[in-house]
């Protein structure tokens, strides 16, 4: 759990990445578990009939799920899926075959794609608003390039250049 705190993430955002590797968010299985809301009120927010649990909305859903291919597809790798959050944040940050310099921008892409997905449940849960996987993907590039650019004076890179190109940006050259 050491993995989670860094100085280069919001403190606010590690608390929720804390919160939700323990299964404390609140979700609707565990309003549902504390009786706040009733068995018909448990489905997940993106109306695939599925009760909404921390796995299911970070990972399974079909319609949020879309977005971790959306993050494949921006980086120009692949990986094996995972249907448990804590083995998916593992083996995101310790991505096989790359450098171990590259685990800090890995770590803050898969914070900024789990709070990406968490502001969007809770826009359409609150706000009832729902955003495209493009629109989502273009949040996480974006987060994750701000974090980047106010945290870390060594980063010399241009958005466009993270936008297209980061792994490259990673020191990372397939």
């Amino acid at each position: 759990m050491a993995d989670i705190w860094h100085q280069q993430i919001p403190s606010k955002v590690s608390v929720f990445v804390w919160r939700l590797l323990r299964n404390r968010l609140p979700t609707k299985d565990n309003l549902l578990r504390r009786r706040i809301i009733s068995h018909e009120d448990s489905a997940c927010v993106t109306g695939c009939e599925k009760q909404e649990t921390a796995n299911h909305l970070f990972l399974g859903c079909d319609i949020f799920g879309l977005l971790w291919a959306q993050v494949w597809l921006w980086l120009g790798i692949s990986s094996v899926s995972q249907v448990d959050i804590t083995q998916h944040f593992t083996q995101f940050i310790n991505m096989p075959g790359m450098p171990r310099s590259s685990t800090l921008f890995f770590r803050i892409i898969w914070f900024t794609t789990v709070w990406v997905l968490w502001k969007e449940r809770n826009d359409r849960v609150f706000n009832n608003t729902a955003s495209t996987a493009l629109t989502l993907i273009e949040k996480v590039k974006l987060t994750s390039f701000l974090w980047l650019k106010s945290k870390q004076t060594t980063f010399m890179y241009s958005y466009h250049d993270w936008w297209k190109k980061p792994l490259h940006c990673m020191g990372v050259h397939l």
